[in-house]
């Protein structure tokens, strides 16, 4: 999916002193694993919230969520796992 690219602070990149657009699939996954319930507007009902999973100590829970957000945002889940305290993702549109 193609849109607008976001700088790593998850603003839009006007580094090229214009809108650039650019491969999307990662910038929204990071959206989806930010936004809780109710963040965006035209899908209230999307989002994982992973602030909220910062005390649970089972990761599996996590894990379970975002495969469930990612599949109802429409994307090909492959694999998602914690790997050495980080989250990696495997999912494209």
């Amino acid at each position: 999916m193609i849109d607008i690219k976001h700088s790593p602070e998850g603003d839009m990149d006007l580094s090229l002193e214009d809108i650039s657009y650019t491969h999307s699939d990662e910038q929204h996954q990071k959206d989806i694993l930010l936004a809780d319930k109710g963040h965006f507007k035209e899908t209230p009902s999307i989002g994982v919230g992973m602030i909220n999973f910062l005390q649970d100590v089972d990761p599996e829970n996590l894990l379970r969520t975002i495969r469930k957000e990612f599949a109802k945002d429409g994307m090909k889940i492959n694999k998602i796992q914690i790997k050495n305290g980080n989250l990696q993702t495997d999912a494209s549109y």
